[in-house]
């Protein structure tokens, strides 16, 4: 059974910033401690159907896809792998002065043996999005994007 989440943050960057450091994900390895290495597979725009592998933390290889690209509203990936696929919906939108609020969506599916994980899957993603504002400002620092 797959776990849905609706889960929101506050930013203290413009929605710009967020959107460009969240829509590259080769990106995440700086803003996210759980992505180990993640690489563009494709040569095409960044925007619908662009493609990256990455290694994530307890996940092993992973595929994401941009399924939805709509600068700097709204986002959308899918991602599959071995162990779960997951497909996310990010909405940003400006929360005052240089500051962007996200509404995130998402459908975590577990595969195999993490299937026994699943009613962990909400808590542990919850406690870990808290974290995702301070990480996000810090890969804009880190990006020169902030």
């Amino acid at each position: 059974m797959a776990t849905r989440l609706d889960l929101t943050m506050d930013v203290d960057e413009p929605p710009e910033a967020v959107f460009d450091l969240m829509a590259d994900a080769s990106n995440e390895p700086v803003w996210n401690p759980d992505a180990l290495d993640v690489k563009r597979v494709d040569d095409g725009p960044l925007g619908p159907g662009a493609e990256w592998a990455g290694r994530y933390k307890g996940m092993g290889t992973m595929n994401v896809r941009i399924d939805e690209y709509e600068r700097p509203k709204r986002l959308k990936f899918t991602t599959t792998g071995i162990r779960m696929d997951m497909q996310w919906t990010f909405e940003y939108s400006p929360a005052g002065e240089s500051r962007t609020h996200v509404d995130a969506h998402a459908e975590i599916q577990p595969k195999g043996p993490m299937r026994l994980m699943g009613p962990l899957m909400g808590p542990m993603i919850r406690r870990t999005f808290s974290e995702r504002p301070a990480q996000l400002a810090a890969g804009l620092a880190a990006t020169g994007t902030a």
